[in-house]
């Protein structure tokens, strides 16, 4: 009898337990990118959707601080991404060695990024796993390619496929001697890294320096001089933007700001890629693709800075566009250059749970604002409003679900805060659930955002 009743009361205590490996709740991740001590934040994501910050941990590495613009200092989307899979959260790290001030001091920060990973408590709370170097300059964006492999990890193909897009030294850099490039690695189920062999792509052509050509190639009017052309920190209007892996990982795909163009990569089955197919933008100057993401159905929903303006830089000339990725790599066009309005509109983001809207950030819309587009079975695009919500500078979005909500979060750089909003499912307005969430650098360069 006795036997039988610990029997019952250890079976009730485990039981009562959450699963191994179950998450409780949620998070939303945010990095400071700051300039010598990057940080992530860790906010605590309740059922309703409303966030309590819960954690600051160190990358062990430097962001850029106010480098290139306080409101978008990577210029990029993608800088902080998370494995659900594996529990696993990945950021860059650019290790600039300082802020933005002359352009002699630009030239010769040659430093070398790295990619920062931490392991995911059940809590959501991080554990730094590991960090390595990334492979080049100013890592910008990070693409992961999870491995559902439940067995022994020891083998070289266990685990996640990481790729980061090292965007610094455009062009021959006089001084670094080096150009764009992506860089493969392998992780581990404890976030272990190791370079992959054979995975560097020192192939992204951001456009001749001397303004000649198709695309933004530098020219000598109509950008600040603080862009430092040529140099590293990259030019922002000339930049890679993104790197991500297409949903069946069969595909890797980078934007490039400079010339207009999406390079796809076939995927191999050791993780290295094959020679892209790339597509460019008519132009000559425009939509400078930025940030993308994938819809239910695996189109690919591209930003476009400017993509309604026959002239660069311009205001108010943001906009969308649609189209499906065929096996070869090329694009077929569903949606062109579909404006909101928004001036750069550079992140967007897509609602997981019913698909069918997508949110863009416009972050120098004065001060900033998101808008929200439909989007149909067959990736076709339509604006639903142009300012769905107001925000201060905001860059990176993220999403989550929770029983039967959704929800959009928003890192508003200008006042270093995280804005939460529940998306309403029936027509795809937005509700604001809290206060902004303070805790990050103010007008400082914050840029980076994950969750679930």
């Amino acid at each position: 009898m006795a036997r039988n009743m610990t029997k019952f009361l250890m079976c009730a205590l485990f039981c009562a337990l959450p699963a191994a490996g179950a998450w409780a709740d949620g998070a939303v991740y945010a990095m400071t990118n700051a300039l010598g001590g990057n940080q992530i934040l860790v906010y605590h994501r309740n059922h309703s959707g409303t966030l309590s910050l819960m954690q600051t941990i160190a990358t062990g590495g430097g962001g850029t601080g106010v480098q290139l613009s306080a409101v978008d200092s990577l210029a990029s989307q993608g800088s902080l991404v998370l494995d659900e899979e594996h529990h696993l959260l990945f950021a860059v790290n650019t290790e600039s060695l300082a802020a933005n001030t002359s352009a002699s001091m630009i030239n010769q920060d040659c430093q070398a990024g790295t990619i920062t990973s931490f392991r995911v408590s059940g809590d959501g709370s991080l554990k730094f796993a590991d960090r390595i170097f990334s492979g080049g300059l100013f890592p910008n964006s990070l693409a992961v390619k999870t491995n559902n492999n439940d067995g022994d990890d020891r083998g070289d193909h266990y685990g996640d496929l990481v790729y980061v897009l090292n965007a610094g030294g455009p062009g021959n850099n006089p001084v670094c001697s080096t150009s764009p490039n992506i860089t493969g690695f392998r992780v581990n189920s404890r976030g272990n890294m190791s370079l992959l062999a054979g995975s560097v792509r020192p192939m992204i052509d951001p456009g001749p320096l001397d303004g000649t050509g198709s695309g933004v190639n530098c020219p000598p009017s109509g950008f600040p001089a603080s862009f430092f052309c040529g140099l590293n920190p990259p030019a922002f209007p000339r930049s890679p933007g993104e790197v991500r892996f297409t949903p069946d990982g069969n595909q890797l795909v980078v934007t490039v700001k400079g010339t207009n163009s999406v390079y796809v990569f076939p995927v191999d089955e050791d993780g290295t890629v094959g020679t892209p197919t790339v597509s460019q933008a008519p132009g000559p100057a425009l939509p400078t693709f930025f940030g993308f993401a994938f819809d239910k159905h695996e189109h690919l929903i591209l930003t476009a800075t400017f993509g309604t303006s026959p002239t660069i830089p311009a205001g108010g000339t943001g906009a969308l566009s649609s189209f499906t990725i065929t096996n070869s790599g090329t694009l077929q066009e569903i949606s062109a250059d579909v404006g909101d309005g928004g001036t750069a509109a550079c992140w967007v983001a897509i609602e997981p749970m019913a698909g069918k809207y997508a949110f863009v950030s416009n972050n120098l819309s004065n001060p900033g604002s998101l808008s929200s587009y439909s989007v149909g079975g067959n990736g076709s695009l339509t604006l639903l409003a142009a300012t769905a919500a107001p925000a201060n500078g905001p860059n990176d979005l993220a999403v989550a679900v929770e029983g039967g909500a959704s929800f959009l979060y928003a890192l508003e750089s200008l006042t270093g805060t995280v804005k939460a909003w529940r998306v309403n499912l029936a027509e795809g307005s937005l509700t604001l659930l809290q206060p902004p969430v303070a805790g990050l650098p103010v007008n400082a360069g914050a840029q980076g955002l994950a969750a679930y």
